[in-house]
């Protein structure tokens, strides 16, 4: 982001109406900085109490309905608040510059009831020690870190929604954003690199319980189905350079073409 003048600071501060939505937005941005390693540590089962894979939990069967509402509602607020419609209607009670900071409220709350509400179902489907659990904690945080490469790489700020807020209420400059194709960093190797470091975060386990494996399905379902949606978004959008791009670069994880090429250039 661009850095303020020490003019901008003074009014900013000095100005309720612009220090007030920018705090509320940085707050937010805060919540989500919190939110999301959390999240990718309760998936992994890494570190926490409760996590996909242990905690209290009710039997079985309601322990599998839970989970698939919680899934449901999951999809539900991802798909529901990225439609037009609903940023046209929440824009007519909220200025535009915080569209995107409401949307991330809404993705850290749900996210904090599915891991709050989350019943495991603690029966073990594999249980790998040695090599191949190293092989498998390693590829977790491989995924984690993809993660944040990804979002670092598509501008981690706006995605975010501080960006938007701090250039409308900070420095007072149009959202300076441009629609480009990105294909730079890891997106030489995959077109979706922060879906690939969540598919991986998910799989990858030293131990996979029934619980894990609900929560991989129920999340891989929707990250393909969401992916689809977005390939022709991104089709319309950038129409041939997108298809070109698209049938040198897999989707998700690397292909052997894919690294030696573009090592090569």
């Amino acid at each position: 982001m661009d850095l303020m003048t020490p003019q901008q600071a003074r009014g900013v501060l000095s100005t309720p109406g612009r220090l007030v939505p920018f705090l509320f937005s940085f707050a937010v941005y805060a919540f989500a900085g919190i939110t999301v390693p959390l999240m990718l540590l309760f998936a992994g089962g890494w570190f926490l109490p409760k996590t996909v894979d242990k905690g209290p939990h009710l039997s079985a069967v309601p322990a599998v309905a839970i989970d698939l509402v919680l899934l449901a509602l999951f999809a539900l607020q991802h798909s529901g608040m990225a439609r037009p419609a609903f940023k046209a209607f929440i824009t007519r009670w909220v200025p535009e510059a915080l569209e995107r900071t409401i949307y991330i409220i809404g993705v850290c709350l749900v996210m904090w009831v599915i891991m709050l509400a989350w019943q495991p179902i603690p029966h073990v489907l594999w249980s790998a020690e040695g090599a191949v659990g190293i092989a498998l904690d390693i590829g977790f945080w491989i995924g984690f870190v993809l993660v944040y490469a990804a979002t670092l790489l598509l501008n981690h700020f706006h995605l975010l929604g501080i960006s938007q807020a701090y250039r409308q209420y900070v420095i007072q400059v149009p959202d300076a954003t441009v629609d480009r194709l990105q294909v730079n960093g890891v997106y030489r190797l995959v077109r979706h690199p922060l879906m690939a470091g969540l598919l991986v975060s998910f799989w990858f386990a030293r131990e996979f319980t029934v619980g894990h494996l609900v929560w991989a399905l129920g999340l891989t379902g929707y990250i393909l189905l969401g992916t689809y949606l977005e390939e022709r978004d991104l089709i319309a959008r950038f129409g041939a350079s997108y298809r070109a791009y698209a049938a040198q670069v897999p989707a998700f994880f690397p292909s052997v073409r894919s690294i030696l090429g573009r090592s090569t250039r």
